[in-house]
């Protein structure tokens, strides 16, 4: 599966990309057993809920650890230094993996709540 991520170049100017994981087929629940794909995002160590009001904006930062930010409700825009902006809705998440370089900027459109899932460090 493909999920979007944003990462730094080697000039640090950050970027959107994809971050591509495999996936594989797996059974889920009591038989019948439907089956669906699973992609292993890997070990994470923690994860946090965070919710701003509307308008909030954080200037630019880098990602203090590799981590994926989840959308629980509400809109946010994010900002790469090389000028790109995306929006992001409930359901939808983000790999952050700019630890380095210019950082990005967010934004809350609307009220937001975000799950930050904390990754383990490679």
């Amino acid at each position: 599966m493909k999920f979007p991520m944003i990462y730094a170049n080697e000039r640090g100017e950050t970027h959107f990309g994809v971050q591509d994981l495999p996936d594989r087929e797996v059974a889920m629940g009591p038989p019948p057993n439907p089956t669906g794909q699973m992609s292993d995002f890997g070990a994470v160590t923690t994860m946090c809920v965070f919710s701003v009001p509307a308008g909030t904006a954080a200037p630019a930062h880098n990602a203090p650890q590799p981590y994926i930010v989840i959308v629980l409700s509400g809109e946010g825009e994010v900002l790469t230094s090389d000028g790109e902006a995306r929006r992001f809705q409930p359901g939808e998440l983000l790999f952050c993996n700019d630890l380095t370089g210019k950082g990005h900027m967010t934004r809350a459109i609307t009220d937001l709540v975000l799950a930050f899932v904390n990754r383990a460090r490679p």
